[in-house]
């Protein structure tokens, strides 16, 4: 990696709420289950001259509090008064002294004296119908580290260290083997039952290959301070909050560690639902978890290999792969699989808000999960439907004097910090609100059917569609009854009282907060009547003269055709007195994203039913993008979804920038390709520097993280990896049907 090293990056496995956070200088790190934010540790990754005994001072990556190095805490703060020898120092590699690869699975850290790497494959989770052996590799919470020094050239003895300072008292060791292994010893360290690390050297670094366990140099230590531990007469001190794994490399020998680094919760996690971490049906204890991680290391770290090659071979700029392997880190570190009255029970985290399952994450997480776990898309659908749906009336007045039948919907969240809501209600949404925590009734209910029309079209699981036409019938009564004369969005609910919807984009101004006449909720709910038809065709309906989803579908598109402006450009809100009606938004064409990856053609046929829409939204991007000091683009090239706001979200800029190439091939221009090239660098700066400490982040104000940090949404990115054709290109009227099960 070319740029500024100094960020965090998560490192996670699948299903389990744990992140081994680390890379951003002198703030620590560690390991954290079930915390929206880097945890709070100290790591010692280094090595030393000398054996064991030798008081060299210890050089570590920057992975620590400077004011932590020093224990605060020591055997010297139990005597009154005593003479004791100074520990050696603890010093820290500069920027300059490190390189660090960033690749799609690994995390590679160089220094002159050892290389530290963490490997974290992902894949897909088989769909947990039975105890399969895939299955149980697939949800294991662990990750694998390895720190290797290559001392073949040197004259003397090095001795490496990898401890964590947990701060919090709690600290043990763990040796988990019986004894009677003919491989080298497996060391370890915890902290109490809940998160551990496991390591052994690897045996095929060792001199001579098989040689007898008490010959690998590798060591257990726990003292207060990482110093104490390495000279001390006594390395283990079972007071100590510093615990940690080293070993001895002679001359002319490379040894590597191998770590597993894992957690385990056992019992009940959450509440309202009681739910038990999946990952306990097929692990008994942390040491199973640590012992299986480390029995498995060379698989894990070759597939960690497999994808970083993947990611390589893509094709895409070094810019884009950044983006990509960043954003998946964070949201597999947000992800949470849980069984819950025996059934399994997906959820995605919402970063550092740690809400669950929110509804307008999962649509845009969705791309990714239909390509690797389909099954997580239905699950989530259906706790929705079970759990978090409800039905409201709309306002016919801005104070709800006046309603009418609104319909079904669905709830924003599903709860928070491991409490599921009450069903029905979420974390989040209140009443009496026009901007952040209103609630975002339309939206979702767009949100549940374009998930549902997506999960069926990927997987054509049309036992799953019958079984829920009712559900289906529903959304489409609640969108026709929101729709009012313009076909989309023209009332309130009345669970906002006083209040007005707002949108996904909650912290903008009027120009996408507002839901309500809002050009970025037109498109949505355009595709969302597009969904329902396809879902309708599916079920057998034949859709006759009057299909009220296909007219409405183009009563919004000629909506927002009447609002094109003499510029080419189309106002944010459709209200000549609302602030947005003077603002510029590039999301308007997101919600041509679901019938691209639907591949829907009818729908974005240049010369077919849609053709004004499609033209005045390509003009629209075009104009925003093109125009002299275009208000669209920060001054460092960022991308700025609104002319009027400088809050602006990297997960949305991939869903635009991935439409804009793949629908309107508007980056077959050379000057917006070299606009498109720009704007990646700058997403890359706001998230290695104006996100150094919260690894990915999604929502920036002028480059620098704000809010929504620690996120998974970024795994949109992951989109640019499709392959780059535009429906809009190929033959028009191809079918969207496909044969009926």
């Amino acid at each position: 990696f070319e740029g500024n090293i100094n960020f965090n990056a998560q490192h996670s496995p699948m299903g389990a709420f744990m992140s081994f956070t680390c890379g951003h200088f002198g703030t620590g790190g560690g390991i954290g289950v079930e915390i929206g934010r880097p945890a709070n540790q100290n790591l010692f990754i280094g090595v030393k001259r000398g054996d064991r005994k030798s008081r060299e001072s210890i050089k570590c990556l920057p992975f620590a509090r400077s004011s932590n190095a020093q224990s605060a805490v020591s055997a010297a703060d139990f005597h009154a008064d005593g003479a004791h020898p100074a520990t050696p120092s603890v010093s820290f590699y500069s920027k300059d002294e490190i390189s660090r690869h960033y690749g799609w699975a690994t995390d590679t850290w160089a220094t002159p004296d050892f290389t530290f790497a963490l490997h974290t494959p992902f894949g897909s989770i088989p769909e947990p119908t039975s105890d399969s052996d895939s299955l149980r590799l697939s949800i294991l919470p662990a990750i694998i580290g390895t720190l290797t020094v290559d001392n073949r050239t040197g004259d003397s003895t090095k001795t490496a260290i990898f401890a964590i300072d947990f701060i919090d008292p709690g600290a043990r060791l763990l040796r988990c083997d019986d004894g009677a292994s003919k491989h080298p010893a497996r060391v370890g360290f915890g902290w109490k039952r809940s998160l551990g690390v496991l390591g052994v050297i690897e045996e095929d670094d060792i001199s001579n290959a098989r040689v007898s366990k008490d010959r690998t140099g590798l060591f257990a230590v726990q003292r207060w301070s990482v110093a104490e531990g390495l000279t001390d007469a006594n390395p283990v001190h079972s007071l100590g909050t510093c615990a940690g794994l080293a070993f001895e490399v002679p001359p002319g020998e490379k040894r590597t560690l191998v770590l597993a680094i894992g957690a385990y919760l056992d019992g009940v996690v959450t509440t309202e639902l009681e739910g038990h971490y999946f990952y306990t049906r097929s692990y008994a204890s942390l040491s199973e978890v640590l012992l299986t991680a480390l029995d498995h290391s060379a698989d894990l770290r070759a597939r960690a290999n497999q994808l970083d090659a993947k990611l390589l071979d893509s094709g895409l700029s070094q810019d884009q792969q950044f983006l990509i392997a960043h954003g998946t880190r964070s949201y597999y570190g947000s992800t949470q699989l849980l069984e819950v009255a025996g059934q399994p029970f997906w959820i995605v985290n919402e970063g550092e808000y740690c809400m669950m399952n929110t509804l307008d994450l999962s649509i845009d997480h969705a791309f990714w999960e239909l390509k690797h776990n389909p099954w997580v898309v239905r699950n989530l659908l259906d706790n929705f439907v079970r759990y978090y749906s409800y039905c409201d009336e709309i306002k016919l007045s801005q104070h709800g004097t006046s309603v009418a039948p609104g319909g079904l919907s669905f709830c924003h969240d599903m709860g928070a910090h491991n409490n599921f809501s009450g069903f029905g209600t979420s974390s989040y949404e209140l009443s009496n609100l026009t901007g952040c925590f209103s609630y975002m009734t339309q939206e979702q209910l767009c949100n549940w059917v374009l998930l549902a029309a997506c999960y069926v079209r990927h997987t054509r699981d049309l036992g799953w569609l019958r079984k829920n036409r009712a559900t289906i019938e529903a959304c489409g009564q609640s969108m026709l009854n929101r729709g009012g004369d313009l076909g989309f969005a023209q009332y309130d609910s009345t669970r906002c009282e006083d209040g007005a919807e707002i949108t996904t984009y909650d912290s903008l101004d009027h120009s996408l907060a507002q839901t309500r006449n809002n050009l970025y909720i037109a498109v949505k709910c355009w595709a969302t009547y597009l969904a329902l038809e396809m879902m309708f065709t599916d079920l057998g309906d034949e859709p006759g003269t009057e299909n009220p989803w296909r007219q409405h579908a183009s009563l919004v598109a000629e909506t927002i055709v009447a609002q094109v402006q003499s510029d080419g450009t189309i106002p944010a809100v459709f209200e000549r007195d609302n602030p947005g009606y003077a603002s510029r938004i590039l999301p308007a064409i997101e919600g041509l994203l679901y019938p691209l990856v639907w591949q829907h053609a009818d729908a974005l046929d240049p010369n077919g039913s849609f053709s004004a829409m499609l033209d005045a939204l390509k003009e629209h991007t075009a104009a925003l993008l093109a125009q002299p000091n275009t208000k669209n683009l920060f001054d460092d090239g960022g991308i700025k979804l609104s002319s009027t706001s400088n809050n602006s979200w990297m997960s949305k800029i991939a869903l635009f920038q991935h439409v804009a190439r793949n629908v309107f091939e508007l980056d077959h221009d050379s000057k917006v390709r070299a606009i498109f090239e720009r704007a990646d660098a700058a997403h890359v700066a706001w998230q290695t520097d104006g996100s150094s400490f919260w690894a990915c982040s999604d929502q920036f104000v002028s480059g620098v993280a704000k809010g929504s940090r620690y996120y998974p949404r970024i795994i949109t990115t992951a989109l640019w990896l499709e392959p780059a054709t535009s429906i809009a290109s190929r033959s028009p009227h191809t079918s969207t049907s496909v044969n009926k099960q």
